[in-house]
């Protein structure tokens, strides 16, 4: 009964040492206000760079499982290249030694100075400052940072517990029985790998480790293959992290697994091949908490030397692992490529508002493309008509629709985040941006349905009528691709440039109507035919309209002011930029007219 009552209480340590470690972390990436995944990002364009970058943030963060989460979610989100993603996961494992050096404070003569930095003294001074900048916090980042003075004292607090309750383990013969067996190489690391999976913290296994070591029966032979599972153990939260999402998240959260995998293999070789033909003098020596430390140190850092130069192979090695789809025509993609923009918008980046935001308008700028695709592929079909790319344009209307589901979704979501008033109007902006976007699309679909009617009723427009009809539609298209440049860029001018086609087809439309009223006359034109081509200038109309009103909502990225009413545009555009008006109008009747 009191074994029971202690390995309770051993585990009730390492909750609160978990916690501890889950809290800290959780704050510092809410104080950083995305400047961690900046950080990250930023550190792309030297291997040496992203190495000390990955340990700087582990460090900060005391998880080496959280930088790793990162990085998963910034690949995916294709902010963070793959390759660039290595030498962070490099520097993360290295990153996380240092709890395990900070704990080994514990066994620090407590006649000694530096007594006064050990846990059992640290622990409630980092408690008591916590709970008093709680009571006291008047702003979040106080309150953030008490959280964060909470979360250390807690770790450390379980670090106490857990070697008070493991020094009573010393006189166990069960316990020195188990041990024994985990000397087998094969048994360590397999315990190793299965209790990090379990608590998903090396350090928490580390601490373990460490708290047992207290007991005097934990040895070189037991210590060394644990250590070593425990690095493979780890990996099962990255690989958690990347599944539903892109392939290059996918081989990201490989490339932990692959990078400890290996190094494990290196060290078990190199280890048991030396222990076999000559022999450590200290194999069955008792291991303390230092040199528990220091061994995890030394592996993580030699590892890293050793790896280091075969990025690219590493790299090689999970594309060979994760392979890309085989090439495919213009037309033969499928849906889940088009929706697979939509892992940028996953838990990962949704409490992140700048990353949050940056990838929301990377699969607007996608839904945009693929409407304008699905105009140029409706266009298209009049003059060749093929019911395999009517399907095709059918499948990527859905997936339009089921991307503004979703982004609609994630966007409103971040409505519970505390946005400063730049991010509110961004946000809604986007929000404005992607429904026109959507409208963009269903008109499209329903150019290739009267296409498709034409085509079922063997109609056929007069030339004239086809003249006209290239014309509005190379108009429409040119809209299409300038509201989408503008919305990318960010150019006024691009603006200005929207507005000057949607007045000049305005006018055309008129003319072509005229024209056509004056061929049904002289009946050069039957009524079917007219209808068809009447309902054709329609949709481009819509179309261009939803253009311009892209570009209103995009004019809030520019000015970050709410949104302004179409009256409040036109005079914007006809008080400010009549002369570029202008010019862009003389640009249409040169480019259109004739």
């Amino acid at each position: 009964m009191n074994i029971l009552i202690s390995i309770i209480k051993l585990l009730g340590g390492l909750a609160l040492l978990i916690y501890g470690m889950k809290i800290l972390s959780t704050n510092l990436k809410k104080l950083s206000g995305g400047k961690l995944e900046k950080v990250l990002t930023s550190a792309t364009d030297n291997m040496f760079k992203g190495l000390l970058t990955g340990i700087v943030i582990t460090v900060a963060t005391q998880s080496s499982s959280a930088t790793t989460i990162i990085v998963v979610g910034l690949v995916n989100s294709e902010i963070l290249k793959l390759k660039n993603a290595i030498p962070i996961i490099m520097g993360a494992n290295i990153g996380t030694t240092i709890t395990s050096q900070i704990l080994r404070l514990a066994n620090i003569d407590s006649s000694s100075w530096l007594s006064l930095l050990t846990p059992a003294v640290i622990a409630p001074i980092f408690l008591l400052i916590g709970i008093f900048m709680l009571e006291t916090a008047k702003d979040k980042k106080k309150n953030n940072v008490g959280e964060m003075m909470i979360g250390i004292g807690l770790l450390f607090t379980g670090m106490i517990s857990m070697i008070d309750i493991a020094s009573g383990f010393s006189d166990l013969p069960i316990l020195s029985e188990m041990l024994s067996k985990l000397s087998n190489p094969v048994l360590g690391v397999l315990a190793g790998a299965f209790i990090t999976m379990i608590v998903q913290s090396s350090s928490a296994t580390v601490g373990i480790l460490q708290a047992l070591s207290t007991t005097g029966i934990v040895t070189y032979a037991t210590t060394i293959p644990i250590i070593l599972g425990q690095n493979i153990g780890t990996c099962v939260t990255s690989i958690l992290a990347s599944m539903g999402g892109s392939k290059n998240a996918k081989r990201t959260a490989a490339v932990h697994l692959y990078f400890n995998l290996i190094g494990t293999i290196l060290f078990l070789i190199f280890i048991y091949a030396y222990q076999y033909l000559i022999g450590f003098s200290f194999w069955q020596d008792t291991i303390d908490m230092g040199q528990i430390a220091n061994f995890h140190t030394i592996f993580n850092v030699v590892s890293t030397i050793l790896l280091f130069p075969f990025i690219n192979v590493i790299e090689k090695l999970t594309m060979i692992t994760i392979r890309d789809k085989k090439g495919t025509d213009d037309d033969d993609d499928d849906e889940s490529d088009y929706l697979s923009v939509l892992n940028m918008l996953d838990e990962r980046v949704a409490n992140i508002p700048n990353i949050a935001i940056m990838n929301s308008t990377a699969v607007i700028e996608k839904m945009g493309e693929i409407a304008e695709k699905n105009f140029r592929r409706s266009i298209q079909l009049l003059e060749d008509f093929q019911v395999k790319k009517l399907d095709k344009i059918e499948e990527r209307e859905k997936a339009i629709n089921r991307m503004e589901q979703v982004v609609t979704g994630f966007l409103v979501g971040m409505g519970s985040l505390d946005l400063s008033e730049q991010d509110n109007i961004t946000v809604n902006a986007l929000l404005k941006i992607q429904s026109e976007f959507e409208k963009i699309g269903d008109y499209a679909y329903r150019f290739s349905e009267t296409v498709e009617d034409m085509h079922e009723k063997n109609i056929k427009l007069s030339a004239q009528a086809q003249e006209n009809f290239e014309k509005i539609c190379t108009m429409t298209e040119d809209s299409i691709l300038t509201a989408i440049q503008a919305f990318k860029e960010r150019d006024f001018k691009l603006i200005v440039e929207i507005e000057a086609i949607k007045e000049f087809a305005e006018i055309q439309k008129e003319n072509y109507k005229n024209a056509h009223i004056q061929r049904l006359k002289e009946k050069t034109c039957n009524v079917e035919s007219g209808i068809a081509f009447i309902e054709l200038l329609t949709i481009c109309e819509k179309m261009i309209d939803h253009c311009l009103n892209v570009s209103i909502a995009t004019m809030n990225y520019i000015t970050n002011e709410n949104f302004v009413t179409k009256q409040e545009f036109f005079k914007k555009i006809y008080e400010t930029q009549s002369a570029l008006l202008k010019d862009k109008l003389n640009e249409c009747n040169q480019r259109y007219a004739n």
